[in-house]
């Protein structure tokens, strides 16, 4: 290319006539050309490394992380235009591998060890999410006012309308209503009179959890109902990801450069709100008991919570928990499926416990219990946790931390960490949590979160994974098909979820 345009240049010159050549010359010449073209050359270059230019104003300017001896700290380098966003959701557990690299404290900025866990949130009381957790415009449309993101006063507010339905007791209340609905939904998977039969692990139980949950906060759905409900989920999920693609998304632009997406926004958030409305309406003028969404409801119409609040809340407990609850149903199953000893133990032991299935399914000392725990150790729900940042500058591997940082913790590497989980991290042993107390499980184990902020449903999730693990392993022998030696399902997640769900089979055989 230089050579092509060196001729050129000559041979512009050699065709000159010699009387034009000076003044032509000399405008050519004209510095202010000269400036605009070297200027263009410049901005060229500059935006042709622009990752590598933004990354160096990022790291050195505008937010340095140094240790005491003033070097800075290292980390992948920062992409255009969406940062590491994307890759934590998308490629998390090969972004973990691949990251570690830069040792155990790097820069989004993200930590990997226990004790460092530990010192992050020794003050997580005070602790902020980040806005719409660095998500961008869309992604703040969708779920940027729900309780898991706001902080502060609105916080208390919108989990006070929440907390007393989902404490352990109020859940243990309920399990009658939750076992029904397991039985219910197990019948509705059996094919009459086959010997087996196959599933997929997660699209063909991903309706019991978001089902269960659903008709414990609005009370009973008709069929109608479920299927809007349920049709609404999917126009969020589609939603979420245009939020996923990133770029232009990420910014309120997207308004008029994707228009379609945005009509789609809209109408997903004014048929939202309508359910809701109509759900509400029903429920109030009934002589029976009012559900939770009753209860909120009036909260916002006395201006406690705001209408955004409300909905986006409930929005995040049905539509984007289902993929997590769908992931963390699926992968237990898919381990019980591999492991027939661990599953015939947990067979024996919901037999010699006839008593109350509530009880079983409440208790922290069964093997049911620790699958559920290893199952989530071993496939956590996020490869890296929503980001918040502590009030206060903080001392982290060597690191320099400044206040109001957002920090994010891999948890891949807290539940393999090879010191804590001995050889065999990689695992499914349940036995091992036997004789390890939740002292030493705080900071060495992510379920549903670290610090005074853990999931609010965290006792309604166990209790209904339970319930429905229970009954399918009452019902059914299950095991993987073997069909592919080539391929197995660990290698296989679906990829258009912000949650790594697990594509894979399952076969069901019912018990004699």
């Amino acid at each position: 290319m230089g050579i092509a345009h060196g001729q050129l240049y000559r041979n512009t010159f050699r065709e000159l006539p010699s009387q034009r050549g000076g003044s032509f010359a000399m405008e050519f010449f004209n510095p202010r050309i000269i400036y605009l073209f070297l200027g263009i050359v410049i901005i060229w270059k500059l935006y042709q490394r622009k990752d590598h230019v933004i990354d160096r104003i990022i790291s050195t300017v505008l937010y340095p992380l140094r240790n005491e001896h003033g070097q800075n700290i290292k980390g992948p380098r920062w992409k255009y235009s969406d940062g590491q966003c994307l890759d934590k959701f998308l490629r998390g557990r090969e972004a973990s591998l691949e990251w570690r690299q830069y040792g155990p404290v790097y820069r989004i900025c993200v930590i990997t060890r226990p004790d460092d866990v530990k010192i992050f949130h020794s003050d997580s009381p005070s602790h902020l999410k980040s806005k719409s957790s660095n998500g961008g415009w869309l992604f703040h449309e969708l779920l940027g006012d729900c309780m898991g993101l706001i902080n502060g006063d609105r916080w208390e507010q919108v989990r006070a309308q929440f907390k007393h339905h989902f404490i352990h007791r109020s859940v243990s209340s309920i399990s009658s209503h939750i076992e029904l609905a397991a039985t219910g939904y197990l019948q509705s998977l059996e094919r009459q009179d086959a010997e087996s039969f196959e599933v997929h692990a997660a699209s063909d139980f991903s309706r019991f959890p978001f089902m269960t949950t659903a008709e414990y906060l609005y009370g009973p759905l008709t069929e109608n109902e479920k299927e809007e409900l349920w049709n609404l989920g999917q126009q969020s999920l589609a939603l979420m990801g245009n939020v996923l693609s990133g770029g232009v998304y990420r910014f309120g632009l997207c308004q008029w450069m994707r228009p379609h997406s945005f009509r789609r926004l809209r109408s997903f958030q004014n048929q939202w709100q309508n359910f809701n409305q109509r759900l509400v309406n029903s429920r109030a003028l009934s002589n029976n008991h009012q559900p939770p969404i009753v209860e909120a409801w009036m909260a916002m119409e006395k201006g406690c919570i705001s209408m955004n609040e409300i909905l986006q809340t409930l929005s995040e407990m049905l539509f984007a928990n289902l993929d997590v609850s769908t992931h963390v149903l699926s992968w237990l199953i898919i381990f019980l499926a591999e492991d027939i000893d661990i599953q015939q133990q947990v067979r024996a032991e919901i037999s010699a416990n006839p008593g109350s299935l509530a009880e079983l399914c409440g208790r922290k000392d069964t093997l049911l219990q620790f699958c559920f725990l290893e199952s989530a150790r071993l496939r956590p729900f996020t490869i890296f946790t929503i980001p918040e940042s502590s009030p206060r500058t903080k001392i982290i591997g060597g690191y320099i931390i400044p206040s109001h940082t957002s920090v994010v913790v891999d948890t891949l590497a807290i539940n393999y960490n090879q010191k804590f989980w001995g050889n065999d991290h990689s695992r499914f042993n349940p036995h091992r949590f036997q004789h390890l107390s939740s002292t030493e499980l705080r900071y060495n184990l992510f379920t549903f979160g670290f610090g005074t902020r853990r999931c609010l449903g965290q006792h309604f999730a166990e209790a209904m994974l339970k319930h429905f693990v229970y009954h399918l392993l009452n019902r059914y022998e299950i095991d993987l098909p073997r069909l592919d030696a080539k391929k197995t399902w660990s290698s296989q997640p679906i990829q258009d979820t912000w949650v790594p769900i697990a594509n894979a089979r399952v076969i069901l055989k019912p018990r004699k």
